[in-house]
């Protein structure tokens, strides 16, 4: 599975915005996650439309986390930017031409692809952003733990 930058610097922010527990400006997550100023409200735009970060406006407004970071599974944070370890694209992308696969109606790999994204999705929808700041990334729900576990 491939993390996007804009993934990376969504659950950066989200995770800033629990750990603050109140509003930050553009402007202040630009300075403390050393991103610039246009990324933060590209990134910020897309939480937003999520419901993930509520927007203050005003002289003294700012972004907040809208919800409790126990709430907020980091599935839902990697959705909001819209991708998924396999989609209908994936077989566009390995191969080439135009084509199309040769192997589009009997293909052995598609289940594979399909059970990888399920595993996954479900690990993420498992772990919760109040896990990850207290370190604690175990999946919970009888998922297995498999890093490092040569399954």
């Amino acid at each position: 599975m491939r993390i996007s930058k804009a993934e990376e610097y969504g659950l950066r922010l989200v995770l800033r915005l629990a750990a603050d527990g109140g509003q930050l400006s553009i402007r202040e997550l630009a300075e403390l996650e050393g991103l610039p100023e246009t990324t933060i409200a590209k990134v910020i735009s897309r939480l937003r439309n999520a419901d993930l970060v509520a927007a203050e406006r005003g002289r003294n407004g700012g972004y907040s986390l809208d919800g409790e970071a126990s709430d907020i599974t980091v599935a839902r944070v990697v959705a909001a930017f819209g991708t998924t370890v396999y989609g209908p694209e994936f077989c566009d992308r390995m191969t080439p031409g135009d084509g199309g696969c040769a192997n589009e109606h009997d293909c052995g790999l598609k289940p594979l692809w399909h059970g990888l994204t399920a595993v996954i999705g479900d690990f993420l929808g498992s772990v919760t952003v109040a896990d990850v700041m207290r370190g604690s990334t175990r999946p919970r729900d009888g998922l297995p733990m498999v890093a490092g576990q040569g399954i």
